[in-house]
């Protein structure tokens, strides 16, 4: 949902100053040549900060937009590589695609709001990833940071991911109304193989799309040395359309599919053997998710107060794991079906150009787990249960020009009821509400300087995993009856201990920043825009799984046999914790250069006792520069990640703290190019190597090694009239 506009811009030229000069020190600009309008770049436009479109550089706030023009550039085969550059977010889980789970600003989980064409994307669980999106089908990813809540609800505490799916004006050139495109890829780290096709018209008030797609994929060869089991076979769709009924009304509709079949062990972050072979052996794993979408919208163009949209979803996941050896089949599912409705109202209040927004939504959660091997067939740690939300909220948008600047506020407020059960703790619903306030405003004393700040509250509400967790987490060797000289191989189980008195998470977060707009800076029609933000967040009853290993006193105890646990896993809500971190992204581009530079550093803080809390990161700098060869109609371009050195402390024992968690600094480098001859209409090239210097290097957590060296070539052709 990203857009262009044309900004205008001061007549005036920098020629002195150097690219990153501009964020970390200002000199005066100078008098500049005449520029002619068309000669300013366009600019990037959000609309899921606001639900309203607004350009990124005048948001009082951190956004990053991530166009199909770059998913293009760089041909990603996930959407962690599509994102790896954003500063402030990160992606846990290991190297398959299968866990991958982000998290934003030092929260993860469900405090990460994800969203597929506005449609609500729910799955959890303790060892995969939080959503299945091939990146083929993005047309563009918005990554909204810090708190949503006032326009969101519950979940976008620490920020919102916005992917909106590609459709036909991503794909048409200017002079087409109907096109066909195949694309074939292959990569060397996994011997991936790709192979899509998509479909796409516009005819007057219609425009459709139609793609197919498949991956397969092998093992992962580590930077360590080491193949990660990680088979993958892939195939996802897209079928999408809009029809414009009238000139005000227009209706459209998709369905989205993902499907993964994957050889790997039960926990999809997993990446170390435990050595037992069977803790280590794999499971046919089959993952699909299924989005269902449709919309109508109602834009009068006589009527400035009436611009309403109306859209009704489901979205369907499961996994099904079967471990043959047992056997054993598992299914966690989980189907999530909403509402939602706004209107948009455009007028002057007393010289204030104001946009009042204003709407509601529901939605509901629900989760069924299946198991063969237990006697009812429930699944334990998956409990059977629903949680149901509403909301209703209001927005103003109100921005003016004065003799001094510009003036931008934003207000918001959103008012949320919850409610979860579960069959497990019958009759023990936990229900509550939430009030979610904003307000956020930006001063621009010059066009190209913004000074920016907000205060967020948020909330997230506690999920029935967390309220209603029960039976069996794990199983670990009995302490006495374990002897593998022998082949004895006894177990004892860690148990789930349900928690329906859990509150939601609230959060208060403070951000202060300056954005930077610079044209004309090194060459004529040149731009460079710059973001740096510092942000603190104070969190109330985090919930925080506790996982406790020790052994009961009966393990010990003659005969032995009697209930032995190996302790027991419950979630409970942590007093306070606080986070605080900055943030800086960079953009330049040229006729001839491009470059993009971002800086996050994140801390996290439980305030009881000081101990590191929090998805924590080290302190990354991301670069992603090269040159155009207009003639050639071609880029080639660089990728460079540096983290910083990483430890997390917790509180020992005896007093001070230990270090649980240490990890070395590393930098990678990438190489790619992109090339369109022009002596073959429709055909893009894609060539590339990550990790060029073959780095054995670890992003997530100790002993969690990443890929190796990676060639990789892709080709796309595209014909259309």
């Amino acid at each position: 949902m990203s857009a262009s506009l044309s900004r205008p811009h001061p007549r005036r030229t920098f020629r002195a100053l150097l690219l990153l000069g501009a964020v970390t020190g200002f000199s005066a600009p100078a008098v500049a040549d005449e520029v002619s309008e068309d000669e300013l770049r366009a600019e990037t436009v959000t609309v899921y900060a606001t639900s309203n479109p607004i350009a990124v550089f005048d948001y009082p706030g951190q956004v990053t937009v991530v166009t199909r023009d770059d998913l293009e550039t760089l041909a990603p085969s996930s959407i962690s590589d599509a994102l790896r550059d954003v500063p402030g977010l990160d992606f846990a889980g290991g190297p398959r695609r299968t866990g991958e789970a982000p998290s934003l600003r030092g929260l993860s989980g469900q405090n990460v709001l994800i969203l597929l064409d506005g449609a609500r994307q729910s799955f959890t669980s303790a060892h995969d990833g939080r959503f299945f999106l091939d990146p083929d089908l993005i047309g563009t990813a918005e990554i909204v940071k810090g708190p949503a809540s006032s326009l969101y609800g519950s979940g976008a505490v620490g920020g919102v991911l916005a992917f909106e799916s590609v459709d036909a004006d991503d794909l048409l050139r200017a002079d087409e109304t109907w096109g066909i495109r195949t694309r074939l890829g292959y990569q060397s780290v996994n011997e991936e193989t790709l192979g899509s096709v998509t479909a796409f018209t516009r005819q007057g008030s219609f425009d459709g799309l139609a793609s197919l797609g498949v991956r397969r994929s092998g093992d992962i060869a580590l930077g360590s040395g080491a193949d990660l089991p990680s088979d993958d076979e892939i195939e996802y769709a897209l079928l999408k359309a809009s029809y414009a009924l009238t000139g005000a009304v227009t209706v459209e509709g998709s369905w989205q599919r993902f499907e993964n079949a994957a050889i790997e062990p039960n926990n999809g972050q997993g990446t170390l053997g435990t050595g037992d072979s069977v803790l280590d052996r794999n499971v046919a794993k089959d993952i699909s998710t299924q989005t269902v979408r449709f919309g109508a919208a109602f834009n009068p163009a006589s009527n400035d107060w009436i611009n309403a949209n109306l859209t009704g979803y489901q979205t369907t996941s499961t996994v099904d794991e079967l471990d043959p050896t047992v056997p054993r089949t598992t299914v966690r599912d989980i189907e999530t079906t909403g509402f939602s409705a706004r209107n948009a109202s455009v007028f002057q209040l007393g010289g204030w150009a104001t946009t009042l927004t204003v709407g509601g939504d529901w939605y509901k959660d629900e989760q069924i787990g299946t198991d063969t091997a237990t006697p009812d067939g429930v699944r334990g740690g998956v409990p059977n249960g629903e949680s149901t939300f509403t909301g209703v909220f209001a927005q103003i948008e109100a921005s003016i020009e004065t003799g001094v600047g510009e003036f931008l506020i934003i207000p918001g407020v959103r008012y949320d009821e919850f409610e979860s059960s579960s069959s497990v703790a019958p009759g023990q619903q936990n229900s509550d509400d939430a009030v979610s306030p904003r307000f956020a405003a930006s001063y621009g004393p010059a066009t190209w300087l913004r000074l920016f700040g907000s205060y967020s509250e948020g909330f997230r509400a506690p999920s029935v995993n967390e309220l209603y967790l029960d039976g069996v987490h794990f199983n670990l060797p009995h302490p006495v009856l374990f002897n593998p000289a022998r082949g004895s191989f006894v177990f004892a189980p860690n148990n789930f201990v349900a928690n329906p008195d859990l509150v939601p998470e609230d959060t208060s977060t403070s951000e202060f920043g300056v954005a930077f707009d610079f044209s004309n800076l090194v060459a004529k029609g040149d731009r460079l825009q710059a973001k740096v933000s510092y942000f603190e967040t104070e969190a109330d009853d985090l919930i925080n799984l506790t996982v406790n290993v020790v052994p009961a006193a009966t393990c010990f105890a003659p005969p032995f046999f009697q209930p032995c646990t190996f302790g027991t896993s419950n979630s409970a809500n942590i007093d306070r914790a606080e986070l605080e971190g900055a943030e800086a992204e960079l953009h330049y581009e040229s006729d001839r250069l491009f470059a993009s530079a971002s800086f996050a550093t994140i801390e996290g803080t439980d305030l009881s006792d000081g101990s590191d809390i929090g998805s924590l990161t080290p302190d990354r700098f991301a670069l992603n520069a090269g040159v155009k060869l207009p003639a050639w109609n071609a880029r080639i371009g660089a990728r460079v990640q540096h983290a910083s050195d990483f430890e997390r402390r917790e509180t020992a024992v005896a007093g001070g703290f230990t270090i649980v968690e240490r990890r070395e600094a590393y930098t990678v480098v990438d190489l790619y190019t992109t090339w369109a001859p022009e002596f073959a209409r429709g055909v893009r090239i894609n060539l590339g190597v990550d990790n060029v210097f073959d780095e054995n290097y670890e992003r997530v957590f100790a002993g969690v090694s990443e890929p190796a060296r990676n060639f990789k070539i892709a080709a796309s052709w595209q014909i259309g009239r």
